[in-house]
Protein backbone atom coordinates (compact mmCIF):
# COMPACT_ATOMS: atom_id res chain seq x y z
CA UNK A 1 0.00 0.00 0.00
CA UNK A 2 1.52 3.13 -1.15
CA UNK A 3 1.22 6.85 -0.10
CA UNK A 4 0.98 6.13 3.72
CA UNK A 5 1.99 8.27 6.24
CA UNK A 6 2.08 7.30 10.18
CA UNK A 7 0.65 10.02 12.88
CA UNK A 8 0.47 9.40 16.35
CA UNK A 9 -2.38 9.96 18.21
CA UNK A 10 -2.49 9.81 22.05
CA UNK A 11 -0.73 6.40 22.88
CA UNK A 12 -1.87 5.25 19.37
CA UNK A 13 0.41 5.06 16.55
CA UNK A 14 -1.77 5.35 13.48
CA UNK A 15 -0.45 4.87 9.74
CA UNK A 16 -2.87 6.40 7.44
CA UNK A 17 -3.15 7.08 3.30
CA UNK A 18 -1.50 10.24 2.53
CA UNK A 19 -4.33 10.89 0.10
CA UNK A 20 -8.09 11.39 0.58
CA UNK A 21 -8.95 7.77 0.13
CA UNK A 22 -12.21 7.48 1.91
CA UNK A 23 -11.51 4.68 5.02
CA UNK A 24 -8.17 4.96 4.88
CA UNK A 25 -7.58 8.40 6.74
CA UNK A 26 -8.06 9.62 10.04
CA UNK A 27 -11.66 11.26 10.02
CA UNK A 28 -12.47 13.99 12.68
CA UNK A 29 -15.11 12.33 14.45
CA UNK A 30 -12.52 8.91 14.83
CA UNK A 31 -10.10 11.39 16.91
CA UNK A 32 -12.68 12.85 19.10
CA UNK A 33 -14.33 9.19 20.05
CA UNK A 34 -11.12 7.68 20.32
CA UNK A 35 -9.84 10.47 22.80
CA UNK A 36 -12.83 9.04 25.17
CA UNK A 37 -12.78 5.49 24.60
CA UNK A 38 -9.33 6.21 26.05
CA UNK A 39 -10.78 7.38 29.58
CA UNK A 40 -12.54 3.75 29.48
CA UNK A 41 -12.04 1.60 32.71
CA UNK A 42 -13.73 -1.38 30.92
CA UNK A 43 -17.07 -2.10 29.28
CA UNK A 44 -17.51 -5.77 31.03
CA UNK A 45 -16.31 -7.59 27.78
CA UNK A 46 -15.12 -6.97 24.30
CA UNK A 47 -15.47 -3.57 22.44
CA UNK A 48 -16.93 -3.65 18.71
CA UNK A 49 -16.06 -0.89 16.18
CA UNK A 50 -17.76 -0.50 12.67
CA UNK A 51 -16.59 0.52 10.12
CA UNK A 52 -13.07 0.84 12.15
CA UNK A 53 -10.80 2.37 8.96
CA UNK A 54 -8.03 2.90 10.44
CA UNK A 55 -8.57 0.84 13.49
CA UNK A 56 -8.03 4.53 15.90
CA UNK A 57 -11.21 3.69 18.09
CA UNK A 58 -11.16 0.27 19.21
CA UNK A 59 -6.91 0.19 19.91
CA UNK A 60 -7.57 3.44 21.78
CA UNK A 61 -9.89 1.47 23.95
CA UNK A 62 -7.99 -1.55 24.02
CA UNK A 63 -4.68 0.28 25.08
CA UNK A 64 -6.71 1.97 27.64
CA UNK A 65 -8.65 -0.94 29.65
CA UNK A 66 -6.03 -4.17 28.19
CA UNK A 67 -9.97 -5.42 26.88
CA UNK A 68 -10.41 -7.03 23.77
CA UNK A 69 -11.27 -5.12 20.84
CA UNK A 70 -13.50 -6.23 17.91
CA UNK A 71 -12.35 -4.01 14.39
CA UNK A 72 -14.57 -4.26 11.49
CA UNK A 73 -14.95 -3.24 8.17
CA UNK A 74 -16.29 -3.80 4.49
CA UNK A 75 -13.41 -3.10 2.63
CA UNK A 76 -10.54 -5.30 1.92
CA UNK A 77 -7.78 -2.28 1.49
CA UNK A 78 -9.33 -1.20 4.53
CA UNK A 79 -8.94 -4.55 6.54
CA UNK A 80 -5.13 -4.56 5.52
CA UNK A 81 -4.80 -1.13 6.78
CA UNK A 82 -6.28 -1.53 10.12
CA UNK A 83 -4.44 -5.39 10.15
CA UNK A 84 -0.99 -3.21 9.68
CA UNK A 85 -2.21 -0.53 12.59
CA UNK A 86 -2.53 -3.22 15.16
CA UNK A 87 0.92 -5.11 14.28
CA UNK A 88 2.13 -1.79 14.84
CA UNK A 89 0.64 -1.01 18.45
CA UNK A 90 1.26 -4.81 19.50
CA UNK A 91 -1.80 -5.20 20.40
CA UNK A 92 -2.46 -9.03 20.59
CA UNK A 93 -5.87 -8.57 21.93
CA UNK A 94 -7.64 -6.82 19.09
CA UNK A 95 -9.11 -8.84 16.25
CA UNK A 96 -9.87 -7.27 13.06
CA UNK A 97 -12.48 -9.09 10.92
CA UNK A 98 -15.13 -8.16 7.91
CA UNK A 99 -18.53 -6.98 8.88
CA UNK A 100 -20.16 -5.77 5.51
CA UNK A 101 -22.97 -2.83 6.79
CA UNK A 102 -24.93 -4.21 4.03
CA UNK A 103 -25.72 -7.44 1.84
CA UNK A 104 -23.64 -10.06 4.08
CA UNK A 105 -23.76 -8.39 7.52
CA UNK A 106 -26.85 -10.97 8.91
CA UNK A 107 -24.34 -13.51 8.31
CA UNK A 108 -21.14 -12.27 9.57
CA UNK A 109 -22.60 -11.17 12.48
CA UNK A 110 -23.81 -14.23 13.54
CA UNK A 111 -20.30 -15.39 12.99
CA UNK A 112 -19.04 -12.75 15.38
CA UNK A 113 -21.35 -13.72 17.61
CA UNK A 114 -20.44 -17.15 17.66
CA UNK A 115 -17.13 -16.24 18.71
CA UNK A 116 -17.28 -13.42 20.64
CA UNK A 117 -20.79 -13.61 21.84
CA UNK A 118 -22.75 -10.34 22.12
CA UNK A 119 -21.05 -7.36 22.62
CA UNK A 120 -21.36 -4.74 25.93
CA UNK A 121 -20.13 -1.87 23.39
CA UNK A 122 -20.40 -1.08 19.80
CA UNK A 123 -19.02 2.16 18.09
CA UNK A 124 -18.57 3.86 15.09
CA UNK A 125 -17.30 7.12 13.95
CA UNK A 126 -17.80 8.99 10.73
CA UNK A 127 -19.55 5.79 8.95
CA UNK A 128 -22.90 7.58 8.14
CA UNK A 129 -22.86 10.06 5.04
CA UNK A 130 -25.94 8.57 2.85
CA UNK A 131 -29.62 7.91 4.45
CA UNK A 132 -29.62 4.20 4.26
CA UNK A 133 -26.34 4.03 6.33
CA UNK A 134 -28.87 4.96 9.67
CA UNK A 135 -30.81 2.00 8.97
CA UNK A 136 -27.55 -0.10 8.36
CA UNK A 137 -25.71 0.95 11.33
CA UNK A 138 -28.62 0.50 13.48
CA UNK A 139 -29.28 -3.15 12.07
CA UNK A 140 -25.96 -4.21 13.38
CA UNK A 141 -26.30 -3.02 16.58
CA UNK A 142 -29.31 -4.10 17.14
CA UNK A 143 -28.13 -8.12 16.01
CA UNK A 144 -24.63 -7.71 18.07
CA UNK A 145 -25.32 -5.57 21.40
CA UNK A 146 -26.24 -7.38 24.24
CA UNK A 147 -30.10 -6.96 24.85
CA UNK A 148 -29.44 -7.05 28.61
CA UNK A 149 -27.32 -4.24 29.06
CA UNK A 150 -25.42 -2.40 25.78
CA UNK A 151 -24.50 0.62 24.53
CA UNK A 152 -24.30 1.91 21.08
CA UNK A 153 -22.26 5.11 20.46
CA UNK A 154 -22.06 6.81 17.47
CA UNK A 155 -19.91 9.87 16.39
CA UNK A 156 -20.48 12.10 13.83
CA UNK A 157 -18.95 15.64 11.92
CA UNK A 158 -21.90 18.38 13.15
CA UNK A 159 -22.00 18.62 9.26
CA UNK A 160 -23.88 15.64 9.37
CA UNK A 161 -26.77 16.65 11.54
CA UNK A 162 -29.42 15.89 10.00
CA UNK A 163 -28.43 12.04 10.63
CA UNK A 164 -28.01 12.71 13.96
CA UNK A 165 -31.41 13.27 14.15
CA UNK A 166 -32.16 10.53 12.46
CA UNK A 167 -30.07 8.31 14.21
CA UNK A 168 -32.24 9.17 17.64
CA UNK A 169 -35.13 9.02 15.53
CA UNK A 170 -34.89 5.66 14.22
CA UNK A 171 -33.00 4.32 17.33
CA UNK A 172 -35.99 4.93 19.78
CA UNK A 173 -37.88 3.37 17.00
CA UNK A 174 -36.11 0.38 17.21
CA UNK A 175 -36.17 -0.08 20.59
CA UNK A 176 -32.71 1.86 21.75
CA UNK A 177 -33.05 4.47 24.42
CA UNK A 178 -31.03 7.81 23.66
CA UNK A 179 -28.66 7.59 27.18
CA UNK A 180 -26.75 10.96 25.72
CA UNK A 181 -26.37 13.41 23.15
CA UNK A 182 -22.91 15.07 23.21
CA UNK A 183 -21.91 18.21 21.23
CA UNK A 184 -18.39 18.59 21.50
CA UNK A 185 -16.47 22.32 20.53
CA UNK A 186 -14.48 20.43 17.88
CA UNK A 187 -17.80 20.09 16.17
CA UNK A 188 -18.49 16.47 16.31
CA UNK A 189 -21.52 14.96 18.48
CA UNK A 190 -21.81 11.64 20.17
CA UNK A 191 -24.66 9.79 20.07
CA UNK A 192 -25.11 7.06 23.06
CA UNK A 193 -28.02 4.26 22.90
CA UNK A 194 -28.58 2.34 25.23
CA UNK A 195 -30.44 -1.14 25.62
CA UNK A 196 -30.86 -2.94 28.65
CA UNK A 197 -28.84 -1.92 31.92
CA UNK A 198 -25.63 -2.15 31.67
CA UNK A 199 -23.39 -3.01 34.79
CA UNK A 200 -20.77 -0.14 33.80
CA UNK A 201 -20.50 3.19 33.26
CA UNK A 202 -19.65 5.81 31.31
CA UNK A 203 -16.44 7.98 32.04
CA UNK A 204 -17.20 11.90 31.56
CA UNK A 205 -16.37 13.11 28.29
CA UNK A 206 -13.51 15.73 28.22
CA UNK A 207 -12.81 17.86 25.09
CA UNK A 208 -9.15 16.98 24.07
CA UNK A 209 -7.04 19.99 22.72
CA UNK A 210 -4.15 18.33 21.03
CA UNK A 211 -4.59 17.51 17.41
CA UNK A 212 -3.17 14.03 15.92
CA UNK A 213 0.45 14.44 14.63
CA UNK A 214 3.49 13.07 13.45
CA UNK A 215 5.17 14.35 16.47
CA UNK A 216 3.60 14.29 19.62
CA UNK A 217 3.73 18.16 20.34
CA UNK A 218 2.81 19.42 17.02
CA UNK A 219 -0.55 19.72 14.89
CA UNK A 220 -1.26 17.59 11.68
CA UNK A 221 -2.61 20.18 9.92
CA UNK A 222 -2.52 18.35 6.30
CA UNK A 223 -4.62 15.31 8.48
CA UNK A 224 -7.37 17.68 9.34
CA UNK A 225 -7.24 19.37 5.49
CA UNK A 226 -7.48 16.09 4.22
CA UNK A 227 -10.66 15.07 6.87
CA UNK A 228 -12.30 18.41 5.77
CA UNK A 229 -12.38 17.73 1.96
CA UNK A 230 -15.60 15.07 2.47
CA UNK A 231 -17.60 18.07 3.41
CA UNK A 232 -16.52 20.45 0.92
Amino acid sequence: MEDIDTVLCGPVQLQIHSKPVYGLVLWPAARVLAGWLAKFDSCGGPLLELGCGAGLCGMAFAKATGSAAVLTDGEDDVLELAERNVELNGLHGVDVRCLDLGFMQEEEGKALIEEFGKFPLVVGSDMIFEPGGTARVLAAADQLLDSEGGRCVIALCNQLENFVVTLEDQGEAKGFEVEALIRTQSGVSLVVLLRGKPAWKLPAFEELEEAPSHQADQPDKQTCDRADLLFA
